[in-house]
């Protein structure tokens, strides 16, 4: 059901952009692109690492049966999270009309209006998790991963159908008001799910430096792998402001994030069961669990790589002809994204086992390394270059992740067993 629902997201959300890139003109779907990078990169940072820190927190604090710790973190979080995203949004606006000024460009009115829906983005993020804590797991991903984009693509083919004009402008407050529908749904379910011994107790505020301490790794993890696949749009609308190749890319990108839906998809289900192996010391099922996992995703990827490489240009041409120039840029991202996909466990396993700093350091090096060559080779290939910005870091970073997390696994059940 988790893959399916992952899966239904790709499409809706592919069909909306196949939409959009065949109702605007190429620079409005460069701004709607590029107002997209910007906010998911700032949604990342507006939650400070709260929502993935609540995955853990707030179990602890239902299996104790602390309530005012629980209200406590509940309060802290929703708050610090609507104060963070205002900040960042004036702090975005400013930069951007600034930097927009000295490059003597236009001002992608786009990216500030979708900005604006900064705080409502940052907190159904947060609540997806808790709801997911709660114990409605499934409820909380059909609202985010079936309402909010079936909501979007409705609203969209809407403007047209009232001969409504299609715009970036339009198309990013349509995206809006989809997530503002979510939030609402949201807020409802947690509610509803939530313990009723939370309504009732009061709440216990100490322990704010504490949360966000704990919860720092996390947000510089989920910030760094953002950076790394949605960073590129943004630099090559620097370089290469309302041309083509920005829309290119960012189409060439939404493409390649099939396997990594699907790399999420079977991490959900074989990482608990990983976890819970370690635990019990069992390395033969460990290692049975681990090709089984390799055999089944392996064959995703041939699937996967023979359709980029055989259908790649026609794909891309879904979205209009100018669109199938990016078949090059397309094959070379493949290729970075399946690595990524193939050994996604890794840094998830070395993290479950303490190493947070080498998983940290790595990302970050990684996301650094990605920026800088998008700006060196971006400037001269476009989108192909950005491609390969992105590939090579890439491939670097999750083999040597793989490696290091099968020498730490066999090193740790030697000494289990001895």
């Amino acid at each position: 059901m988790l893959f399916a629902l992952s899966l239904g997201n790709y499409a809706l959300m592919y069909w909306a952009n196949i939409y959009l890139a065949r109702h605007l003109q190429i620079g409005e779907f460069d701004d709607y692109s590029v107002a997209i990078s910007v906010v998911t990169l700032l949604s990342t940072l507006a939650t400070l690492g709260l929502e993935k820190y609540a995955l853990r927190i707030i179990a602890l604090y239902i299996e104790r049966q602390n309530w005012p710790r629980l209200r406590g973190f509940w309060v802290f979080s929703l708050r610090s999270i609507v104060l963070f995203s205002l900040l960042l949004m004036g702090v975005m606006s400013l930069g951007l009309e600034s930097f927009l000024l000295w490059q003597q460009a236009d001002f992608h009115i786009a990216i500030v209006i979708y900005a604006g829906f900064l705080p409502v983005i940052a907190v159904c993020l947060f609540l997806i998790e808790v709801i997911t804590v709660f114990g409605a797991q499934v409820l909380a991903l059909v609202l985010y991963r079936f309402f909010l984009p079936a909501v979007f693509l409705l609203l969209i083919i809407l403007l047209n159908d009232f001969q409504l004009d299609i715009t970036a402008v339009s198309a990013v407050l349509c995206f809006g008001t989809a997530w503002c529908l979510t939030l609402g749904c949201l807020l409802i379910c947690a509610k509803t799910f939530g313990p009723d011994a939370l309504q009732k107790t009061k709440v216990n505020r100490r322990g704010g430096r504490w949360w966000l301490k704990k919860s720092l790794p996390l947000l510089i993890s989920s910030l760094m792998m953002t950076i790394l696949t949605s960073a590129g749009t943004i630099i090559l609308e620097i370089l290469h402001p309302s041309e083509s190749v920005v829309g290119i890319y960012a189409v060439v990108m939404q493409t390649t994030a099939l396997i990594s839906v699907i790399g999420t998809s079977t991490n959900r289900y074989y990482l608990p069961m990983l976890v819970v192996l370690l635990e019990r010391h069992e390395p033969q099922q460990i290692h049975t669990l681990l090709n089984n996992r390799m055999t089944l995703f392996g064959s995703f990827i041939l699937v996967f790589l023979s359709l980029i490489v055989a259908r790649g240009q026609q794909i891309l041409a879904l979205f209009g002809a100018d669109f199938a120039e990016g078949y090059q840029a397309l094959c070379i991202s493949a290729c970075g994204a399946v690595i990524m996909a193939l050994y996604s466990y890794a840094p998830y396993y070395l993290q479950f086992m303490g190493r947070n700093r080498l998983v940290v350091g790595s990302l970050s090096i990684t996301a650094i390394s990605m920026v800088i060559l998008s700006f060196i080779l971006g400037r001269q290939y476009g989108a192909t270059g950005v491609s390969l910005a992105f590939t090579l870091p890439t491939l670097l970073l999750f083999t040597s992740l793989k490696w290091l997390a099968s020498r730490h696994m066999c090193q740790y059940l030697a000494i289990k067993s001895r």
